[in-house]
């Protein structure tokens, strides 16, 4: 079966992924780690009106592969029920367009405390790991991602984020909103956002299933998720004093 860069991944050949921490997963990481880190230098050393419209840049380019994305698998007349934007990640992305113009408070801890770290975990063990490493999808799910990470980075290091064990309350309650429906429509339409009904594959959360079992997994990956985000701003806490 042949394919190329806009194949979708019901069509590709089997063996077609490049393969979690293979050479091209650490080439991606690589590239991206210092792009980011070229970036952000490039951030510290610019005047508060160039980092505005530095924050700008990141946060809409970020959100508007959300769009782009939606496009290609409407190209691509592939299934949209599994491709809807409500994966935590996508969430997380137009949380950083959101925050970037209200500034919100709410937006701002929870961009930091959750999706900064699911950011982080899925560049590590990436769900796109079926598709090859020069594709599409591959580019724009380690491009979005590594976005995330540059805006929260740019917020935290000008204090326009700044997590506090007071407003952990702002981060359970959108859990709260959130995780519900997804959870709901997860049950209803057999999908997996968030993967609240069973991990990815080669992701971490494949421990949990292991150690807790099918009945257990969900108020284990819960608890996880509740002790992920009291560390990080415990963490914050300790990094400040």
């Amino acid at each position: 079966m042949s394919y190329n860069f806009f194949t979708y991944e019901s069509r590709l050949p089997e063996g077609a992924g490049f393969g979690m921490f293979g050479s091209r997963h650490v080439l991606w990481l690589s590239a991206l780690g210092l792009f980011s880190f070229c970036l952000l230098r490039l951030y510290r050393r610019l005047p508060e009106s160039g980092k505005r419209v530095w924050e700008r840049a990141v946060a809409f380019s970020t959100a508007a592969l959300i769009v782009v994305r939606c496009i290609y698998v409407a190209a691509v007349n592939a299934p949209f029920l599994y491709e809807l934007p409500i994966h935590l990640c996508s969430v997380t992305g137009a949380l950083c367009a959101l925050h970037c113009v209200t500034a919100a408070e709410w937006a701002g801890q929870v961009i930091y405390a959750i999706g900064l770290p699911g950011t982080v975990l899925a560049l590590m063990f990436p769900d796109w790991g079926s598709y090859p490493a020069v594709h599409f999808v591959t580019a724009e799910g380690f491009l979005f991602h590594t976005g995330i990470v540059l805006y929260a980075a740019g917020q935290l290091y000008s204090r326009r984020i700044t997590p506090d064990r007071k407003k952990l309350w702002q981060v359970f309650a959108f859990l709260a909103a959130y995780m519900a429906p997804v959870y709901v429509f997860d049950r209803a339409f057999g999908v997996n956002y968030m993967f609240l009904n069973n991990p990815s594959d080669g992701s971490p959360l494949e421990l949990l299933l292991r150690l807790f079992g099918k009945n257990g997994y969900l108020p284990a990956y819960v608890l996880l998720i509740l002790l992920c985000v009291y560390v990080m701003v415990a963490c914050y806490g300790r990094l400040r004093r």
